[in-house]
């Protein structure tokens, strides 16, 4: 004889096994999907710190550069150039993207420098906004001056970005050194071990993709 199975009133009915495997299905290809896709682009985002230009070698023997310019926008930029300067390695010191309304003064302060600084050979630059705009700031004010050597100061993260963007932009005689702020809040060699490397990281990473797509022609 067949049984019947009685349901109360508000009661749901059993889900068959075969309504419930697609589902997990479904939710294990999506898990996995996305894993997928983040491993890819944390990858892909080492590039930002492979093929670097050598770093510039800053000894009695380096001829001083026409002009440090400056890369703002990370921590300890500024102060890095500024030791540069001061210590010869280049004429003059172009900061570019500065706030509309600093002054070198308002820097030093921020900067907590301590002793004078002959600010008659420095420059702030308050056009630019974005790295391609601070390569066309530079080369204006390279072609106007008739300068043919940079030393270009900015984060380790942001080295391959800038190097390729301002020798896209930069007329090709004019020889571009590089110098790096090393000290970042994360170690560069292991940056997918903390949460602000990684976002530091991938965010430069496609960066650097819409500066390529720009300026491959």
């Amino acid at each position: 004889m067949r049984r019947i199975r009685l349901r109360l009133p508000g009661q749901k009915p059993n889900q068959p096994d075969s309504v419930r495997l697609p589902v997990l299905w479904w939710a294990v290809g999506f898990i996995s999907a996305l894993l997928l896709l983040l491993m890819s682009t944390l990858w892909m985002a080492s590039a930002v710190y492979s093929e670097l230009p050598a770093a510039a070698r800053l000894d009695a023997n380096f001829k001083p550069a026409d002009v440090i310019v400056c890369l703002t926008g990370g921590r300890g930029r500024i102060r890095k150039a500024l030791e540069l300067y001061e210590k010869g390695y280049g004429k003059t010191l172009y900061i570019s993207g500065t706030d509309r309304q600093v002054q070198m003064r308002e820097i030093l302060r921020e900067l907590r420098w301590m002793g004078p600084v002959d600010d008659s050979h420095i420059i702030l630059e308050n056009v630019s906004t974005n790295t391609i705009e601070n390569a066309a700031q530079v080369k204006r004010f390279v072609t106007e001056q008739g300068l043919k050597r940079i030393l270009l100061v900015t984060s380790l993260y942001h080295v391959r970005r800038s190097h390729y963007i301002f020798r896209k932009v930069l007329p090709p005689d004019v020889s571009i050194d590089v110098a790096w702020f090393e000290q970042q809040p994360f170690e560069g060699a292991v940056w997918w071990t903390h949460w602000n490397g990684i976002w530091v990281t991938v965010t430069e990473f496609f960066k650097f993709f819409y500066a390529y797509l720009r300026l491959v022609s």
